[in-house]
């Protein structure tokens, strides 16, 4: 109860800062009354003007905000099987609840300069109904809540935010964010405290590949805030056709190293059709290049599209450096493969795709695909998919049928229906096949209301059935706040 009712201070006072911003900003946007000799009158446009002297002509300056909520309803059965030391775990029926919520104010202005505040919130909340020992019987998490401010080249953000890309891959954190731009050079630095998983702190949680994991009984305490945090910096350049940055990445974990990167990002477009880049991360405790990408794309045509990648990657290097995981790379791989597509005709699109991967110590492997899309009619908009896949690997391999179709039944009603099948080379727990059909429809209540309705029957050999349905309800509240004109 404790975290629900610290979710709700959360909520409320991003709500009350919210609000504060969207009143402090329509406030002064409102036009400042003058005292002048000359007499008033009102122009076409609403404003008031002085007779005698030139009337400002500048545009109402505007800012926005906006928000959607999301939720979710499912309802499904579930067992664990088997549980802890091969136990049973009884089957349970589950009917979870989860609400997301999504508000942003744009282009707010500041005694500084114009348009430099910007405010983000996300937020999740989960309502576990029914008796579980696996799960809260209520949960939640705070996703974003920063405030972007701008001053001329410069910018900081402050608050809970992410970092995506280069040396970084993906991390989020609460701390602050800084960099600047001039001319096509910029540069960026950040540090914080990591957002810790939800799950660090579950009862019986372990981390994947931990010692402990042989050696403890009693679940692992509590990990502290002060123990967990990152830096790091970008700097690079956008200049016409040619861009490219490097990055540094450093993340600690109960006072330890868990990842500590250098990243090289890459890209150039010669000419309109043709372009390419490569991108690179270096994990600099081993001195190994835990993934590194180089691609090109091409349009010869203006109804051809051509791709060419090669890719090298060691997961291991990605893991953290903490867990024991981390020193085996046997699942070191590389792959080189294109990508091929055409627009025969306006309702005629086929795609296809081929790579060949290396594995060390465990042999070669392929996987590719074959597809074609069709536009049956121009007024309901109804569209079939039809593909092919094969998958070769050192354990095992399949073969993959895929067939989807979607119609927009009426202005507001569409609907979609697909089926998955797989052939497995080996079989698998005993099958040799498994397949997956679903259908979904979506209703348009009111321009901001959608209603989405999906249900889902899986056989696999993992499930002798897997039988699920998901109702979503999504309300966009976008609401564009406007100065008043007087």
């Amino acid at each position: 109860m404790r975290r629900a009712a610290g979710l709700r201070r959360v909520l409320a006072t991003s709500s009350q800062v919210l609000l504060v911003l969207v009143t402090g900003r329509a406030r002064a946007a409102e036009p400042q009354a003058t005292t002048s000799t000359g007499a008033s009158t009102r122009t076409a446009a609403g404003t008031s003007a002085t007779v005698g002297k030139e009337a400002p002509s500048d545009t109402p300056d505007r800012f926005s905000v906006s928000g959607r909520s999301e939720t979710y309803v499912q309802l499904y059965r579930r067992a664990l099987v088997p549980g802890q030391n091969g136990t049973a775990v009884p089957t349970e029926t589950a009917v979870p609840v989860n609400e997301y919520l999504y508000a942003n104010a744009r282009d707010v202005d500041a005694p500084w300069q114009k348009d430099a505040i910007s405010f983000e919130f996300a937020a999740w909340g989960q309502l576990w109904p029914t008796s579980t020992a696996l799960e809260r019987p209520f949960d939640g998490d705070v996703q974003t809540a920063s405030v972007r401010l701008d001053a001329g080249p410069a910018w900081a953000r402050l608050g809970r935010q992410q970092i995506a890309g280069g040396a970084a891959r993906y991390a989020r954190f609460d701390g602050v964010m800084a960099g600047g731009k001039v001319g096509g050079l910029f540069a960026e630095g950040y540090g914080g405290f990591t957002v810790l998983p939800r799950w660090d702190d579950r009862l019986g949680y372990h981390q994947l590949g931990a010692a402990e994991d042989t050696l403890l009984t009693a679940p692992l305490p509590p990990p502290e805030r002060k123990n967990h945090f990152l830096a790091g910096a970008r700097v690079g350049y956008t200049l016409g056709r040619v861009s490219g940055s490097v990055s540094f990445h450093d993340e600690q974990a109960r006072g330890q190293v868990e990842h500590r990167n250098l990243g090289l990002d890459v890209g150039v477009q010669p000419i309109d059709e043709v372009s390419s880049g490569g991108s690179a991360i270096l994990d600099l405790d081993s001195g190994r290049v835990a993934q590194g990408r180089v691609w090109v794309d091409a349009t010869p045509h203006p109804i051809i599209d051509l791709g060419a990648e090669y890719l090298h990657s060691e997961p291991s290097l990605l893991l953290s450096r903490q867990s024991v995981l981390s020193v085996f790379s046997t699942n070191t791989y590389e792959e080189v493969g294109g990508t091929f597509g055409a627009k025969l005709r306006r309702w005629l699109r086929l795609e296809a795709n081929g790579y060949v991967e290396a594995y060390r110590d465990t042999g070669p492997g392929a996987r590719g695909e074959i597809a074609t899309r069709l536009r049956l009619d121009q007024g309901h908009a109804t569209f079939v998919r039809i593909a092919y896949a094969r998958v070769i690997a050192p354990q095992n391999g399949y073969q993959a049928m895929r067939i989807s179709l979607s119609r927009r039944l009426f202005e507001r009603l569409s609907a979609t229906l697909e089926g998955y099948g797989y052939f497995y080379d080996a079989p698998v727990a005993g099958y040799r096949t498994s397949s997956m059909y679903a259908g979904t429809a979506s209703y348009r209540v009111l321009d901001p209301l959608d209603v989405l309705w999906s249900v889902s029957l899986a056989r696999s050999p993992y499930a002798e059935l897997d039988a699920q349905t998901m109702l979503r309800v999504t309300y966009r509240f976008d609401t564009p706040v406007r100065p008043r004109i007087r």
